[in-house]
């Protein structure tokens, strides 16, 4: 009998499953006892869905209410129940379809990421470094002042990783060239608000790494396009109203698609003389 337990206790444990599963510790105890069953529901599902990074996880009324099996009024006062016990914070996005960004407390969640370890108590590493990132576009208006930073850490405060954030930086400022290129200058990025909507599209699809390089890569194409073409160089970064124009012809003979941002790409043919 010791020798069949002797030989169960060296046997290594292993899971029946490579994903899927949450670890719980004395953390997700104190959470059961903090909050009504309900509530308690909803918060498990929450974790078993969250990003491991970021700890965070979007989604709408309905779909939260059918898995955490309740009407939606009851849905709501456990929302505040999580909120109001500190297990989660909570921020409504831009998008319907997205709904409510849950982002679990650090006290209630197991894990821990290199980034948080490096910017966690240091909000402000996290706005210096969207600083810089913001003013090297080039598209942008050239100022990051109280009110961007303000919007940096609330962003920090989300849950958005800087990779996320950059990525959806260099989408809009390809965008933002092209849209310079075939339309003419317009205002130029002022705000981080302008990224809102592309933070959650990069959520929604990561980029892979040798596509964000791309992206390094057609940011510093576009923008040298636009330092040599004719609405830059003489026309002195004047606004123009050219919405009917589909095409506008850069100083090194390349023509700039209408429609070259698609799903993050820039793309352009040569034209034919």
């Amino acid at each position: 009998m010791s020798h069949e337990l002797s030989v169960h206790q060296d046997r290594k444990l292993r899971l029946k499953r490579a994903t899927g599963w949450f670890p719980a510790d004395e953390s997700l105890l104190e959470a059961m006892r903090l909050v009504s069953a309900g509530a308690f529901r909803l918060f498990v599902f929450l974790c078993l869905k969250a990003d491991r990074h970021t700890a965070t996880y979007s989604a709408g009324c309905r779909p939260l209410a059918l898995a955490a099996a309740t009407s939606k009024n009851s849905l709501r006062r456990y929302v505040v129940e999580l909120e109001t016990r500190g297990l989660c914070s909570i921020t409504p996005t831009r998008s319907p379809r997205r709904g409510t960004a849950f982002r679990i407390n650090p006290e209630f969640w197991p894990y821990q990421s290199v980034e948080d370890d490096s910017n966690r108590g240091h909000p402000e590493i996290y706005v210096a470094a969207v600083r810089k990132r913001f003013l090297a576009l080039g598209c942008t208006s050239g100022r990051f002042g109280t009110s961007e930073e303000r919007q940096a850490r609330e962003l920090e405060r989300r849950g958005v990783r800087l990779q996320v954030l950059e990525d959806a930086m260099l989408v809009g400022a390809c965008r933002k060239y092209v849209s310079w290129l075939n339309n003419g200058f317009s205002a130029p990025i002022a705000s981080l608000r302008y990224f809102e909507p592309l933070i959650e599209e990069v959520q929604e699809r990561p980029f892979p790494s040798d596509y964000r390089d791309y992206l390094r890569m057609e940011v510093k194409k576009l923008a040298g396009l636009w330092s040599r073409s004719p609405a830059k160089c003489t026309g002195d970064l004047r606004h123009q109203d050219l919405a009917g124009a589909d095409r506008c012809q850069s100083g090194s003979g390349t023509t700039i698609d209408a429609e070259c941002i698609r799903d993050g790409r820039a793309s352009e043919r040569e034209e034919t003389r």
